[in-house]
C-alpha cells in the first residue's frame, strides 16, 4: 500500500513539472537519484557573432541537455548533447540573418532517449553580419545537396546552408592584409590561412583560439595549405632570390619569387622543406607577350605563382601554377616531377586547341584519372574563345600524350573571373564551382552596373541544382566554395513529417 501511494506521489510530480513546462531526465545510471528536472532557462545573442545564440539552461541535478531549435522556414534543429552537469551554456550555430527562432530543452534519460520540455519553451532572434556582409544582397535558386557550403571571402569566412542563406561567419583581425585557404578540423574549428602572416584557428563561436607560425624565416607560406596525415601542416610557400639578368643593363638583377613545398609542425613550428622548384626548373624570364601575365607583385616577378595543392588518390601531390599555365604531378616522395600538363613545356598536347586553360585555379585529379580545374581564361587567344571563365574536366591519355576535354560548365551568359575561382568534385558526382568576383566581358556586360558574385552546383550533365548570386560591396572577394559539410559545430537537422514519410 505504501509503496503504490509513493509511486502515486511520484507521478503526481512529474505530471506537474510536465504541466508546468519542464522537461525531465533520469540521473546517471547507477544513481537512485530523483529524475532531472529543468528548473530555468534563457537565451541571448552572442556579442562575438550575431548568428550565434548561448542558452543557459539549469537543472535540478547533473545530466546531459540539448536544445532543439526551428523557424518555420529554416527548418528544426538540435545540438549536440552536453557534458553532464547541472549547469549549461549550450551554444546554437547554423542561423539565418535577423530571424526570429524557437527552442525547447531535452534532457537525456537513464535508458539514452532525450525527454523533452513544451514545444515553445523560448525564443531568440539573430542579429545581422558586419558590413559589407550584412548589405549584401543575395538571391539564391534551387537547392544544394550540400547541407552547408563554406567560403574563404577576404577578410571573412561565411557557412551558407543549401538555401544560399548565410548562417556563420567571421572576421578576421583588422590587421589581417587577407584569408587564403581553410581547412575544417575534426569537432568544427576553423584553421585559414591570414596572408603574410600565419595560419589561426577559430572556434564555431567565430573566436580565434590559435595562431601558429613556422620557424622558417626564407619563405612565407601562401595561397593553399593540407592537414597531413602525421599532423603537419602541408603548404604552399615561397622564397625570394636574385637573378642576374645580363641582358638587362638598367637592372643587373631582378627579384624572383620560386615557389615551394614546407611541411611544418603545428605547435612547435618546426619547419622541413619538401620541395623547390629551382631543382627542377631553372629561371628562364618570359617572352615580351608574357610579362604582362608575370606581372611585378610586391617587388617581386613571380614566374610560377603556385595556388592550390592537392593530394591525389595515388599519393602524388597535384599543384597549379598559375603564372606557368600549368598543373604538375610531383612524386609521392617529392623527388620527381611524374608529368606538367600545360603551359610551354607541357607533357601533354591539346588535339583541340580550346581545351587549353589560362591562369587556372584548384587543380585536382580525380579517382579515375582525370584534371579538374577552374579555367579562369586569362589571356585566352580570341582563337580558342577569348575571355570566360568554367569548370573544366581532363582526360589524360598517357600513351597518346594528349588531353581532351570530357566535361565543362560555362554560365549563360559567358563570366569572366580572372583572379579567383574553384572547382571541386562533390562525393555524389556534382561539381560545386565558385566563379568569386565576376568581372563581366565587355559584350556581355551591356551597360549594367556592378559584379555579382555566384556559386553554382551542377551535376554530370552540366544541369544546376543550385545558385547563389551575391550583389553589392565586392571588395570582400569570394577566393572559393567547399562544400562536403555536414555541421557547423555537431548540431543535425530534424527531419519533417513529410520528409519521414517520404522515407
Amino acid at each position: 500500500m505504501a509503496a503504490r501511494v509513493w509511486a502515486s506521489a511520484v507521478a503526481a510530480v512529474l505530471a506537474g513539472l510536465l504541466a508546468a513546462g519542464v522537461a525531465t531526465g533520469q540521473a546517471p545510471a547507477g544513481d537512485e537519484a530523483e529524475p532531472v528536472a529543468v528548473t530555468g532557462h534563457s537565451a541571448r545573442i552572442s556579442e562575438v557573432n550575431a548568428l550565434v545564440a548561448l542558452v543557459d539552461v539549469q537543472l535540478s541535478g547533473p545530466a546531459r541537455a540539448l536544445v532543439e531549435y526551428w523557424n518555420e522556414s529554416a527548418g528544426r534543429f538540435r545540438t549536440r548533447l552536453s557534458d553532464a552537469a547541472a549547469e549549461h551554456q549550450i551554444p546554437v550555430v547554423r542561423l539565418r540573418v535577423e530571424t526570429t527562432y524557437h527552442y525547447r530543452i531535452g534532457v537525456e534519460a537513464a535508458d539514452g532517449g532525450i525527454v523533452f520540455g513544451p514545444e515553445d519553451a523560448g525564443e531568440f532572434r539573430t542579429g545581422a553580419p558586419p558590413e559589407p556582409l550584412g548589405d549584401w544582397e543575395q538571391r539564391g535558386s534551387g537547392r544544394s545537396t550540400q547541407p552547408l557550403i563554406l567560403g574563404d571571402l577576404t577578410r571573412h569566412l561565411v557557412y551558407w546552408d543549401d538555401e544560399g542563406r548565410i548562417v556563420w561567419y567571421y572576421k578576421a583581425p583588422p590587421e589581417t592584409e587577407g584569408i587564403g585557404a581553410v581547412r575544417r578540423l575534426p569537432g568544427g574549428n576553423l584553421l585559414y590561412e591570414a596572408w603574410r602572416c600565419c595560419l589561426r584557428e577559430v572556434s564555431p563561436l567565430g573566436v580565434q583560439v590559435g595562431e601558429y607560425s613556422h620557424d622558417d624565416e626564407e619563405v612565407s607560406p601562401h595561397h593553399d595549405f593540407l592537414l597531413w596525415p602525421d599532423g603537419r601542416i602541408v603548404s604552399l610557400a615561397e622564397r625570394t632570390v636574385e637573378f642576374d639578368d645580363d641582358e638587362t643593363d638598367d637592372r643587373p638583377t631582378l627579384p624572383i619569387v620560386v615557389d615551394t613545398l614546407s611541411a611544418w609542425e603545428r605547435e612547435s613550428g618546426a619547419t622541413q622543406r619538401l620541395w623547390d622548384a629551382l631543382d627542377f626548373w631553372e629561371i628562364a624570364l618570359p617572352g615580351e607577350e608574357d610579362w604582362e601575365f608575370v606581372g611585378l607583385a610586391r617587388g617581386s616577378f613571380r614566374l610560377w605563382h603556385g595556388n592550390s595543392i592537392q593530394v591525389a588518390p595515388r599519393g602524388n601531390v597535384i599543384v597549379s601554377f598559375r603564372n606557368r599555365r600549368q598543373i604538375i604531378s610531383i612524386a609521392p616522395d617529392f623527388q620527381s616531377i611524374e608529368w606538367k600538363l600545360g603551359g610551354r613545356d607541357g607533357d601533354y598536347s591539346f588535339p583541340d586547341p580550346r581545351d587549353q586553360f589560362y591562369g587556372q585555379h584548384s587543380a585536382s585529379e580525380l579517382a579515375n584519372g582525370n584534371i579538374l580545374l577552374f579555367d579562369n581564361g586569362l589571356n585566352r587567344p580570341e582563337a580558342e574563345g577569348g575571355r570566360y571563365s568554367r569548370a573544366l574536366e581532363l582526360r589524360l591519355d598517357h600513351e597518346a600524350m594528349t588531353a581532351v576535354k570530357v566535361w565543362e560548365h560555362r554560365l549563360e551568359p559567358d563570366l569572366y573571373q580572372e583572379q579567383f575561382g574553384s572547382a571541386y568534385r562533390l562525393a555524389n558526382g556534382n561539381t560545386l564551382i565558385n566563379f568569386g568576383v565576376v568581372t563581366w566581358p565587355e559584350e556581355a556586360q551591356g551597360g549594367e552596373p556592378g559584379r555579382p558574385i555566384v556559386i553554382v552546383e551542377v551535376d554530370a550533365a552540366g544541369r544546376e541544382v543550385f545558385r547563389l548570386e551575391t550583389q553589392g560591396d565586392t571588395t570582400e572577394q569570394r577566393y572559393r566554395a567547399y562544400g562536403e559539410i555536414d555541421s557547423i559545430m555537431g548540431e543535425t537537422r530534424v527531419p519533417t513529417a513529410a520528409e519521414l514519410r517520404a522515407g
